[in-house]
């Protein structure tokens, strides 16, 4: 049976895509705030972007688990 391994810079990669949409955020956070000068509204938005990255390196997680167990 094949294992299906990631490719060697995967790591990194992923790294790089959770850095650009914390900045994506940021800059949704910057433009929330703008709009009416509410401290809740970027801290909404920065929640949701940061929940939406946890549940992803948990997802992640459970992955890496999953397959080492496999071996």
């Amino acid at each position: 049976m094949a294992t299906h391994q990631p490719p060697p810079d995967a790591e990194r990669l992923i790294r790089w895509i959770m850095l650009a949409i914390v900045g994506w955020g940021a800059i949704h956070a910057v433009g929330a705030w703008t709009l009416n000068h509410d401290a809740r509204r970027p801290l909404v938005v920065l929640a949701c972007v940061f929940g939406f990255l946890g549940f992803w390196l948990a997802m992640l997680a459970a992955r890496r688990r999953r397959l080492a167990g496999r071996e």
